[in-house]
């Protein structure tokens, strides 16, 4: 048996339990930067991305994803591959890029899924006490021909440089695979918004922000407790790329962001009021998915109040 693991501290929390099988963490940031499906070499393009707004070692990046996909692969050799994972964006995306991978190089190989959903109860699998990760165990649900194809279908359209091409997905939910709606909805949140040009993450920021400065970690356990944001299962070093690109509509005070004095800057105020577009402030270059936002390039904006992305003129 392989358990594929959606963080370390998952890994930790499961070493103290009995439950039987090798343990294989996969870590990348597909939720983040150029897409690239799982198992296939990180481009350049990739590589430089996660670099220079993660602080990612490219050469590091590029062994632990071949070593992880070579351990994988050895999946076929398992009586059972177990996926754990939570119901936030964050995991939502790896495990539809997972789906897509055993779909294609390993049809037969039995699955599983641990997916438990986000409640006020639950911190995560990795804070979990042994007796509930066991218990989550017993309950895996295998994973059928129908969410395969449904993991796969989803990688597709997150992947896909047509934003558009998420709606059929983001209009619907489906017991084969839970979260694939919401999911889409939380990333939806992270196109800019019509009403100002910030995302949903960004727009929070700011507001907790216009109540006064914040450490870096304080802030960052303000902004997620939010129940929509704390869905994008959003990690402090997303978190911190997130806050040096809303520069200069905050200040960073400190040798590092993860050590700073948050606060926000006079024209974070007239921003988050609406006053000011922070599109015509600065160039946006951000991957959300397949869709390459950039300066010149075409820009599709959030509008919440009709829940549906627009073409910006």
């Amino acid at each position: 048996m392989l358990h594929v693991l959606n963080g370390d501290a998952t890994a930790t929390a499961l070493a103290a339990t009995d439950v039987p099988g090798e343990r294989l963490v996969w870590r990348d940031l597909a939720v983040e930067g150029p897409v690239v499906a799982a198992g296939a070499p990180p481009s350049a393009e990739r590589t430089g991305y996660l670099a220079a707004n993660f602080g990612i070692d490219a050469e590091t990046y590029v062994r632990g994803i071949e070593n992880q996909t070579a351990r994988l692969a050895t999946g076929r050799g398992h009586d059972e591959i177990v996926l754990w994972f939570e119901q936030d964006l964050f995991c939502a995306v790896t495990l539809w890029s997972l789906l897509d991978w055993l779909r294609r190089e390993l049809p037969a190989a039995p699955l599983s899924l641990v997916y438990p959903a986000l409640d006020d109860a639950m911190t995560g699998l990795g804070a979990l006490p042994p007796d509930r990760l066991t218990a989550l165990f017993a309950g895996r649900r295998p994973v059928n021909a129908r969410a395969r194809e449904l993991g796969a279908h989803a990688w597709a359209a997150y992947a896909s440089p047509d934003p558009l091409a998420t709606a059929p997905l983001a209009a619907r939910e489906s017991p084969a695979l839970p979260f694939v709606r919401e999911a889409f909805r939380c990333h939806l949140g992270r196109f800019p918004s019509v009403r100002n040009g910030l995302n949903e993450v960004e727009s929070a920021t700011l507001t907790v922000l216009r109540r006064g400065s914040r450490r870096f970690g304080d802030l960052f356990r303000e902004v997620t407790a939010h129940p929509l944001l704390r869905r994008h299962g959003m990690g402090d070093r997303q978190f911190a790329a997130c806050l040096r690109r809303l520069m200069p509509l905050v200040s960073i005070a400190g040798a590092t962001v993860l050590t700073a004095e948050i606060d926000l800057a006079p024209q974070g105020f007239e921003v988050v009021a609406g006053e000011l577009d922070w599109l015509a402030l600065h160039a946006i270059d951000v991957w959300l998915g397949g869709v390459h936002l950039r300066h010149g390039g075409p820009i599709w904006r959030w509008d919440a109040d009709r829940d549906r992305l627009v073409a910006a003129a």
